[in-house]
């Protein structure tokens, strides 16, 4: 699959944005790609209890890749609240599918301490990715941290 730089945007989801049912009631013109990886980064809750990701030398974070029109990206912003909850930068993603690619990604901004998530988001993000088959134990890491 090639993706044209010039009519896509590269989002690398890792949270609540991996439930298939979900983001594609938010982003509407958004196509999964592929899995990947984000590496040397991991999983913590922050702000809210919602889920980001941090700098972590040797660790890594699995995430959903999609192509999102600047609609979907209008939406996106506004679910992750950025810029005041959430900053979106570009990472190098290693995916299944497409090799290497610079994706936005979004990253609370600044960091802040860790706080539990409410059930409701647990379930959503869970679902997520249970949709995309990946393992919960890194979520549940995240998750048992805090405690």
């Amino acid at each position: 699959m090639t993706i044209d730089p010039q009519s896509a945007i590269i989002y690398a989801a890792y949270g609540s944005n991996l439930d298939l049912k979900a983001m594609a009631k938010r982003c509407p013109d958004a196509k999964r790609l592929s899995k990947g990886i984000l590496k040397d980064y991991k999983l913590v809750f922050g702000a809210k209890g919602f889920l980001d990701v941090v700098p972590s030398q040797g660790d890594r974070v699995q995430v959903g890749v999609y192509s999102v029109s600047m609609t979907d990206l209008a939406a996106l912003d506004e679910y992750e609240e950025y810029p005041e909850l959430y900053d979106r930068i570009p990472l190098m993603i290693h995916t299944e599918d497409l090799g290497d690619v610079e994706a936005l990604v979004y990253v609370m901004q600044p960091y802040t301490d860790q706080k539990y998530p409410s059930e409701t988001y647990w379930k959503t993000i869970k679902q997520g990715f249970e949709d995309y088959g990946f393992d919960v134990s890194d979520l549940e890491r995240a998750r048992d941290s805090v405690m």
